[in-house]
């Protein structure tokens, strides 16, 4: 059965994180899960075929300011994170994890943690209003060269679709269709962000998902899109 809510946490600082602290925050959140559950999620994750599944997603770090100048974000206070995973003992291992370090260390930098809160799955639906939290990065591997997409792409939709049957089919859910429209989507909102010295092409802004309830409840719990275990493809509904 796949868990009915998410994490918010909320974590106290003060100090510099460089752009790129999306590979510092995963590393850090593999480090508070407990053994092996952190070494088999970081060595393989759930597998379904050739290509490895991890089930979780987090969002980006929610209250930073960038600084231009420095090319860097500044922590001056509160700042929250959003996590969630399809897999309960994740979620659980996490939270204990989390409770027993007291925060998080993140490029050097400590965040205390402040609050920790279960945040609730919309009541099941068939159609959901979403706004992205992280960056959803669609993309083709297509003779060893990889192609992104954007959302007006006809190829954006399909594959967040195909991707949330891959989750399903590992997790032994039924499949189906999910459509995905762009409503609140500019060139603006298009992202690059560098990850392990490679360039991800991503996008943020609100979408409207509509398909069976189960697999919309799949894309909160692990992401839409691909890279959700590096940080890509977090989304949490719009409330009416």
């Amino acid at each position: 059965m796949l868990p009915s809510f998410r994490l918010k946490l909320q974590f106290y600082g003060e100090g510099r994180l460089p752009v790129t602290y999306r590979e510092g925050l995963q590393a850090a959140l593999y480090r508070l899960l407990p053994s092996p559950l952190g070494e088999r999620l970081h060595d393989g994750g759930l597998l379904e075929g050739s290509r490895p599944l991890k089930l979780f997603v987090f969002s980006r770090l929610l209250g930073l300011a960038y600084v231009h100048e420095e090319k860097a974000f500044q922590v001056a206070g509160d700042v929250v994170l959003y996590f969630a995973s399809a897999l309960p003992e994740v979620l659980e291992g996490l939270v204990q994890g989390v409770w027993r370090k007291g925060g998080l260390t993140v490029h050097g930098l400590e965040l205390e943690l402040r609050g920790l809160e279960q945040v609730p799955l919309p009541a099941t639906q068939e159609a959901l209003e979403v706004e992205a939290l992280a960056p959803i990065t669609v993309y083709r591997t297509l003779e060893g060269s990889t192609q992104y997409y954007n959302p007006w792409n006809r190829e954006f939709g399909p594959l967040v679709s195909e991707n949330l049957n891959r989750k399903a089919r590992a997790l032994g859910l039924e499949e189906g269709r999910v459509s995905l429209r762009p409503l609140r989507v500019r060139p603006g909102h298009k992202r690059l962000e560098r990850y392990k010295g490679t360039w991800v092409e991503g996008w943020m802004g609100r979408y409207r998902l509509e398909g069976p309830a189960s697999l919309l409840r799949l894309g909160l719990l692990t992401g839409l899109g691909a890279k959700n275990s590096q940080g890509f493809g977090f989304v949490k509904e719009v409330l009416p």
